[in-house]
């Protein structure tokens, strides 16, 4: 339990996962994002000809297609949300910063208001990645919409780290109520 702005809050403590091909593999298979990497999506063109894939299609209500910078210097969660429709990680960056948390909730958003209505939000809800750059297997994947997410850091002297998300520009971020619980990352161990 922690206090925050004077409430008492169950605090979702979540060891951080390594984010390694099969972890990213895992996460792809159970549909929560779509790997960007070597060979993953290629076509079979005849000679002489060039194919493509659509690997999605964004709606036209999310906007106009963009690309930001994102750098992280938030030790919580209060971010925590999804979007409705489908964005981008690029994790290219400086791996000498300051280590970066990828939460990333199984739950749908009806599901997750239910278990947070009932109490009983876990950390079996929850995989909690320890951010990877610059590596073609891992560091490149396609969020997809309604996965609830959420980014934080565990402050250092490093510098603030910084990647790219590409998304369109009126994919809005929803934050749900998270009532009496707080997302928190367990670095009590080694990564498992």
């Amino acid at each position: 339990m922690n206090i925050l702005n004077g409430k008492l809050m169950n605090q979702i403590k979540i060891r951080p996962t390594n984010m390694d091909k099969n972890t990213m593999s895992l996460l792809e298979d159970e549909g929560y994002i779509i790997r960007l990497a070597p060979n993953h999506h290629d076509t079979s063109p005849n000679a002489g000809q060039t194919t493509d894939l659509n690997i999605y299609v964004s709606s036209q209500a999310s906007g106009a297609h963009k690309l930001i910078s994102v750098t992280v210097n938030r030790c919580d969660f209060s971010s925590f949300g999804y979007h409705p429709d489908n964005e981008e990680f690029l994790l290219i960056g400086n791996s000498d910063s300051k280590p970066l948390y990828l939460g990333i909730c199984y739950l749908n958003i009806d599901e997750f208001n239910d278990k947070v209505r009932k109490n009983t939000l876990s950390e079996d809800d929850f995989i909690m990645l320890k951010c990877h750059y610059n590596d073609p297997e891992t560091s490149f994947f396609v969020l997809k919409a309604n996965v609830l997410h959420g980014e934080a850091i565990i402050d250092s002297d490093l510098p603030c780290p910084s990647f790219y998300v590409t998304e369109g520009s009126d994919n809005s971020l929803i934050v749900p109520n998270w009532g009496d619980y707080e997302l928190v990352v367990d670095n009590s161990d080694a990564i498992k």
